[in-house]
């Protein structure tokens, strides 16, 4: 896994989405798992961490549906999806959902990883996995 002591957590995060991996930090500590990338663990503020592979299973927690663009690059991409999903290891992040089913309601639906080569760069999205 990409990890360099000159690069910043968001850095290393972002080097290892170029290789198609989705990662996040665990810490040595405590155990806490976290998105985004930081210096310290969010609930002992330890800065003892290691990185972690995401399997590619995560379940939905939230959604919504934007319709209004609050930033003129997703005008073209109207309506678009923003959801919030816990990674089986335990991490939480935002992303999108690929083909998102008009008004189903899909929290608590499992969500397995794809990658998408979107923005200049590679981003983690999921798909419904049922």
């Amino acid at each position: 896994m990409t990890d360099t002591p000159a690069m910043s957590p968001t850095e290393t995060y972002r080097a290892n989405l170029a290789e198609r991996r989705l990662t996040f930090q665990s810490c040595r500590a405590c155990g806490q798992t976290w998105m985004p990338a930081r210096s310290e663990c969010p609930n002992c503020l330890s800065p003892e961490f290691e990185w972690c592979e995401a399997g590619g299973r995560a379940t939905i927690v939230s959604w919504v549906v934007f319709h209004v663009a609050f930033d003129p690059r997703y005008e073209d991409r109207l309506p678009y999806n923003v959801a919030l999903v816990d990674l089986e290891e335990g991490a939480r992040m935002v992303t999108n959902i690929i083909d998102l089913p008009d008004g189903e309601d899909v929290i608590g639906r499992t969500v397995t990883l794809e990658f998408e080569h979107d923005l200049e760069r590679e981003l983690p999205r999921f798909r419904l996995a049922d």
